[in-house]
């Protein structure tokens, strides 16, 4: 159950920071069917994905692509690397930004977001196995946090406003407002450093979807229920700004939304020290003689300095935009090469048993 409780952690640390936000832009109303579209959108890429893995054994990314020879792996390796790395360049900076406005309104960003990336250092430095069971303890942990706290929106919440529900012309298609809300399903592709940690298995894997699923429509329908359709779009912080809104005298915290705040600190830690993990072994194994301690504090400086560098949150929502081509490049291309490498390797080995 590793594999499924991980794969949960990682989406719910994208979905819980600027889903909300950009999902509200494509349209005026039916904001259910972008999600749901987002969701077929993965499972076909993760069918492609589990399916290349399966076929080829206990190989991550670095393995399936190396023996392709020096120009054709770094041609796939060297853009997933990126990618990945953008994941906690744009996590750390999310929860910085929110720290600001929840806890410690004070405090320079500079010095948050280097307390995030020791964070970050530290916890990619324990190992995969050890980032692999501090997220199944705090999913098991921060989940219910979080579904508590989603919960008690309901008591702010007028139906009514979720009217209208169905969107039939689908105009977030054609003016492709709805490409932009792809980043939501980056998690799948850390799926592809598992397999020599532990066993993922198809399955569990897609099952966990529908938990997904019915996160994503709720919430983006928490803060339409609340505020309605044309106040919450105008909001930064839809989801956060919502949970405010309740009032609950018995709790340990003043506020509703430190539990989310909280909790999100958990799998946004979650994901940023596994996404550092899985760059800093891509490029050891692409170059041996680097040593990956090296190679981690390199990429923590990185993260640092470029989340540094994010000026303001209008900033941080334009790069969603500007990396969105980039994006959907990977997303196509590293699925399919993962499902006809893993091909190869499987046809090889079948050809390796007949011989003998």
């Amino acid at each position: 159950m590793t594999a499924p409780i991980f794969f949960i952690a990682a989406h719910c640390s994208i979905i819980f920071t600027a889903y909300t936000r950009s999902i509200l832009a494509t349209t005026d109303y039916g904001h259910w069917e972008p999600a749901c579209i987002n969701m077929v959108v993965e499972l076909v890429l993760l069918l492609f994905l589990l399916q290349g893995l399966r076929k080829a054994g206990s190989l991550d990314y670095s393995d399936l692509f190396l023996p392709l020879g020096k120009w054709i792996s770094t041609a796939l390796l060297l853009p997933l690397i990126i990618y990945i790395l953008i994941i906690p360049i744009l996590s750390v900076r999310f929860f910085a930004e929110l720290m600001q406005i929840v806890f410690i309104s004070r405090s320079p960003l500079y010095a948050i977001l280097a307390l995030l990336c020791l964070l970050m250092l530290f916890g990619s430095s324990i190992g995969p196995q050890g980032i692999m069971r501090a997220s199944t303890l705090t999913t098991l942990i921060n989940m219910p946090i979080l579904l508590f706290a989603l919960s008690a929106c309901l008591t702010n919440s007028k139906f009514v406003k979720i009217y209208p529900l169905v969107n039939l012309s689908m105009d977030f298609l054609v003016e492709g407002k709805m490409l932009t809300t792809l980043f939501s399903i980056c998690p799948f592709l850390l799926l592809g450093m598992l397999p020599p940690i532990c066993k993922v298995q198809m399955k569990s894997i897609l099952f966990t979807l529908l938990p997904i699923a019915l996160l994503y429509i709720s919430i983006v329908y928490i803060p339409i229920l609340i505020y309605g359709v044309n106040a919450a779009k105008v909001l930064n912080f839809p989801l956060m700004t919502s949970l405010d809104t309740v009032n609950i005298t018995w709790s340990i915290f003043n506020r509703i939304s430190l539990f989310y705040a909280v909790a999100l600190l958990a799998f946004v830690m979650t994901l940023s020290t596994f996404s550092l993990w899985s760059t800093t072994l891509m490029l050891h194994k692409m170059i041996p003689r680097w040593q990956e301690k090296y190679i981690r504090s390199g990429l923590t400086l990185i993260v640092y300095v470029v989340s540094l560098l994010i000026p303001s949150w209008n900033k941080y929502v334009e790069i969603f935009t500007k990396d969105t081509w980039f994006r959907l490049m990977i997303y196509m291309i590293i699925p399919v090469a993962v499902y006809f490498r893993g091909r190869f390797i499987e046809s090889q080995e079948r050809k390796r048993v007949l011989l003998k």
